[in-house]
């Protein structure tokens, strides 16, 4: 099977490390061969069959990516709707700043791998867009059927609340005029987001081109972030789900445990000692603190108290993203898990099932990330010196990243021990899961 490769160039910012001058001239002669490779690829490319997963494991679906790991195209389907290699984009980025200026762009099939280019008048957007907006009305009904199925005479006042929640949700997909108002919006790389602020869920116009299932699923972690056990206690569209009544506390408690995920949980006592470890520290680094700084975190030990019930799952509150995240990936795969079963054809089924996970394999499995550096490395490093470094930031992220700043949890456990729970996920796959692994119903 072919595939395509391509780089989306886009502006960004280098990061910062100290570098010799790079060898222009040879850097360019490297990237247009690229390029022309790239080129022809996308002409060639045609859809590929489903694989087959033996184990649903994590790593066992990256390894069915291999062989397409140097390409762009991680998949494409029968359909034409395509997943990208999203490492080539990140590096594509890094690579523009020892340039100085942006890549000259690959003329691209799909309007979508420069978003920039694509305005409100353009029919393969606004062709995407209402397939989208189809597939998020499908999304939403099903969140709102969930919710009603969990009802029980002592929690109907709090699932109205979050039906409201959810029925309220809209989606949003816009299109941007520079590159400045895309990184503004969180679109510089494909993504999607839920903000509280406006109970929105912004979709960024890279992914309008995503298999129909590949959207199904983040969509629908999307919309549940609506509901999430940080959210619910907000005031979005309507009042707030009290303290101590959140209907889904039994999924919450579930996803904490070692058989599911093993979301971790913070305690007042964790938070209020690392607020006063970031006072050490400040006072370390710039010697005595003034009162008016030392009084400012006194008022955040003492806010800890005042809000832990409602906030002790949010991430910005206590520092882990893991029970939000792992909660939206639950609600998800149920949804994904009823949708599949629906398909009378097997084929389908496997194919729908497969394709739900595809956005996390683009972003996350580390072989496709290893193939992706490796061959822009060949093309670049010699004359980029910088990039030995990402290459390393990229490969061994512990040694850079603080991991309370991490937005989600490590892919394996939420695909192992949520998005691959359900029984109707493993059918449709095939695949053989853990018999220990908790499901949380």
């Amino acid at each position: 099977m072919a595939f395509v490769s391509f780089l989306l160039i886009t502006f960004t910012t280098m990061v910062s490390f100290a570098q010799s001058e790079p060898d222009y001239q040879a850097l360019f002669k490297n990237l247009d061969k690229l390029r022309t490779e790239i080129s022809q690829s996308e002409k060639s490319a045609v859809a590929c069959e489903v694989p087959q997963v033996a184990k649903c494991d994590f790593g066992d679906y990256c390894q069915q990516l291999r062989s397409q790991s140097q390409n762009f195209y991680l998949y494409k389907n029968s359909a034409g709707k395509s997943v990208p290699n999203f490492f080539f984009i990140r590096l594509a980025k890094q690579v523009e700043g020892c340039l100085g200026k942006p890549l000259p762009e690959v003329d691209s099939q799909n309007p979508f791998v420069n978003p920039l280019k694509l305005d409100k008048t353009s029919a393969a957007y606004n062709s995407e867009l209402k397939r989208v907006r189809s597939i998020f009305s499908d999304v939403q009904r099903r969140a709102v059927a969930l919710l009603e199925s969990r009802r029980m005479p002592e929690n109907t006042a709090q699932i109205d609340q979050e039906i409201q929640r959810v029925k309220s949700v809209k989606m949003a997909s816009p299109l941007f005029k520079d590159a400045f108002a895309m990184e503004k919006a969180g679109c510089t790389l494909p993504n999607a987001s839920y903000q509280s602020d406006d109970n929105t869920i912004v979709v960024c116009p890279q992914l309008l081109n995503l298999p129909d299932s590949t959207l199904f699923s983040l969509l629908s972690h999307e919309i549940s972030h609506s509901v999430d056990p940080c959210n619910a206690h907000k005031h979005i569209a309507g009042t707030a789900v009290p303290a101590g009544k959140n209907p889904m506390q039994d999924v919450v408690s579930c996803l904490a445990k070692s058989s599911s995920m093993g979301a971790k949980t913070v305690s007042e006592k964790d938070i209020i000692a690392r607020i006063t470890s970031e006072e050490t520290d400040l006072a370390k680094e710039l010697g005595p603190l003034s009162p008016e700084v030392k009084a400012e975190f006194k008022k955040r030990r003492l806010d800890v108290s005042g809000n832990f019930a409602t906030h002790q799952h949010c991430r910005g509150f206590s520092g882990s993203a893991d029970m939000q995240e792992g909660f939206a990936d639950w609600m998800s795969s149920k949804l994904v898990a009823q949708k599949t079963a629906e398909f009378k054809d097997p084929q389908q089924a496997k194919e729908f099932a497969y394709e739900s996970q595809l956005f996390i394999a683009g972003s996350e499995c580390q072989n496709v990330k290893v193939a992706a550096i490796n061959r822009v490395a060949a093309a670049v490093e010699k004359d980029c010196p910088p990039f030995a470094e990402y290459k390393n930031m990229l490969l061994n992220p512990s040694e850079y990243q603080d991991s309370s700043t991490v937005p989600h949890p490590a892919s394996s456990r939420r695909v192992n021990k949520i998005l691959f729970a359900p029984t109707e996920i493993q059918k449709a796959l095939g695949c053989k899961a853990d018999s220990k692994t908790s499901v949380c119903d």
